[in-house]
């Protein structure tokens, strides 16, 4: 949790702490902080066979986060995959429920549709008024994966491009500094990343963007992580919520199912696929969700139907 200061307390220790981002709040602000559980969705786009790993990567998580969460699995009023019908009726709650509730932050996770223009998308026009809805409601979305893609494309009118083979494996990235954002703040100075995805953003088209900051990035893998400036809109390529064994699941999923794929990059030592993989990026993936549920604490409303606290006098 953030510590708490007063405008008195001219500790050189205060301000240095303040510049390089560490979570501290104004005694002023924090007065005005009824201490509360903390309302975040997931919206969970994968398919059946994934649905439920997906819950445990983001739940495990937010679970290690300083603050006491309420988890919502959110999904749309109108469009339901048959095939988890039943997994959907009994643990998610529709979008109109969710309204009534409110969220503090919302996660929209990846899914399989990378081959999909996205007006083909069948529930497209939903994703649509969904996010335009949390942008008006919600302190801080999460766009994972295609919902990065989709998120860009509606937000900001990005155009994704396809790569020439799946980019599968871990890679290395730095976290760039100069922004300031608290989303970074303790992650270590290069990050691995996991990737599995056949399209991306190219660089040059978020940075032409004034409202984005690229905030980890790969000379290699291309970009990771994007935030808009004021941090309410974040969008993550990669997929640092995966667990050691995600990557090897999709490798042997994909070579039962006969698609052209190369082994994952920089996972199994000695590129020996019978090896217990290297799982080099759960701590700074823990880093990033503990800094993003700190930047909802900070800002968010007590009444989780307000989005934003008033802005604070100083």
């Amino acid at each position: 949790m953030p510590l708490i200061v007063s405008h008195s307390e001219q500790l050189p220790a205060f301000r240095r702490l303040e510049q390089d981002r560490v979570p501290i709040i104004r005694r002023s602000r924090a007065a005005q902080q009824d201490i509360r559980p903390l309302n975040v969705g997931l919206l969970n786009l994968m398919p059946t066979a994934a649905k439920e790993a997906t819950e445990i990567q983001y739940f495990r998580l937010l679970a290690n986060t300083p603050l006491q969460i309420n988890p919502y699995l959110v999904y749309f009023d109108k469009h339901k995959s048959q095939s988890s019908a039943d997994h959907l009726d009994r643990f998610y709650r529709r979008l109109s429920e969710i309204k009534d509730i409110g969220l503090d932050g919302l996660i929209i996770t990846g899914a399989n549709l990378e081959h999909y223009a996205f007006e083909d998308v069948y529930y497209w026009d939903e994703f649509k008024d969904l996010i335009l809805w949390a942008d008006a409601h919600v302190t801080s979305t999460i766009y994972g994966c295609w919902a990065s893609h989709a998120g860009l494309y509606v937000h900001y009118g990005v155009e994704r491009v396809t790569l020439g083979t799946k980019r599968l494996g871990i890679y290395s990235h730095r976290v760039h500094r100069e922004h300031g954002s608290i989303l970074t703040q303790n992650m270590d100075d290069v990050v691995d990343i996991p990737y599995s995805r056949w399209t991306g953003i190219p660089s040059a088209t978020v940075a032409s963007i004034d409202d984005l900051q690229i905030l980890v990035e790969s000379e290699n893998a291309g970009i990771h992580l994007i935030s808009s400036r004021d941090g309410r809109r974040v969008f993550v390529q990669g997929h640092p919520e995966y667990e050691r064994d995600t990557l090897k699941k999709e490798y042997e999923r994909d070579l039962k199912a006969g698609v052209d794929i190369h082994m994952p990059e920089n996972y199994f030592p000695e590129n020996n696929p019978e090896r217990e993989p290297r799982c080099t990026w759960i701590a700074n993936a823990q880093v990033f969700y503990t800094n993003w549920i700190n930047y909802i604490y900070q800002n968010t409303h007590y009444d989780p139907l307000k989005p934003l606290m008033e802005a604070d006098a100083g």
